[in-house]
C-alpha cells in the first residue's frame, strides 16, 4: 500500500471520529467541558493528517494548500475546544448557527 493510501485509510478513520464526536455532541451547550474533551483530540488528529497528506512529495501544490488550510481551521478548533475543555467557558460561547430573528436564544420570542 503506498503512503497516500495509507494516509488516505487513516485520515478517513479520524475523520469518522471526529463526525461521530460532532454528533454526540450535537445537543450540547458549545461551552461544555466533556463533550470539549471528547471532540478536541478528533480535531487534533485530523489536523495532522492534513499536514502529512500535504507532505506528501506527490501532493499537488493546491492539494498541499487546501489540506494545509484545513489542518489550520482543525487546529484552531483544537485550540478552542481544549481551552473548554479546561474549563474557559468563554472561550465555547460563540454560536455555531446564527440566531434567528424574532427568537431571542433563552426560549422566549423577542416581541
Amino acid at each position: 500500500m503506498s503512503d497516500l493510501q495509507q494516509l488516505t485509510v487513516q485520515w478517513q478513520a479520524a475523520y469518522r471520529a471526529y463526525t461521530e464526536a460532532h454528533e454526540a455532541n450535537r445537543y450540547v451547550a458549545a461551552d461544555d467541558p466533556a463533550a470539549a474533551a471528547r471532540i478536541a483530540p478528533t480535531y487534533r488528529r485530523v489536523a495532522w493528517l492534513w499536514r502529512q497528506l500535504a507532505a506528501l512529495e506527490s501532493t499537488p501544490w493546491w492539494a498541499k494548500a487546501a489540506a494545509l488550510h484545513a489542518a489550520e481551521t482543525f487546529d484552531h478548533q483544537t485550540d478552542v475546544n481544549e481551552r473548554v475543555a479546561g474549563g474557559d467557558r468563554a472561550a465555547g460561547g460563540h454560536r455555531v448557527h446564527a440566531p434567528v430573528e424574532g427568537v431571542s436564544g433563552r426560549g422566549e420570542d423577542q416581541a
